[in-house]
């Protein structure tokens, strides 16, 4: 008697394990899932990290570029700025010159 409840006892152990056992793999396979899944958005999120980071790169050098531009406009603008300035007083001078007729 002792050994049929020892057997019943290894065999309802041996149920248990069987059944925790398989209860592990369907949680295992289901990480699996999950890690595969977010490996994959992982890789998504380096490529757009990786784009934004060219971008912005492309941005800064176009916004160095404009910058640039702008001040060689101001010096363009200046220098056409005397000019004017200059062609306004040869006009004025002219002007005074001949008396003032329009």
């Amino acid at each position: 008697m002792d050994i049929e409840k020892t057997m019943e006892f290894i065999l309802e152990h041996q149920a248990r394990h069987a059944t925790a056992i398989q209860q592990l793999d369907e949680g295992l396979a289901q990480a699996k899932g999950l890690v595969e899944a977010n490996a994959g958005m992982i890789r998504q999120l380096v490529k757009v990290s990786m784009s934004l980071a060219r971008h912005s790169e492309e941005i800064d050098t176009d916004l160095k570029e404009t910058r640039q531009l702008i001040r060689e406009l101001r010096e363009t603008q200046a220098h056409s700025d005397r000019r004017l300035g200059a062609l306004i007083d040869v006009v004025e001078k002219l002007t005074r010159r001949n008396g003032g007729a329009a």
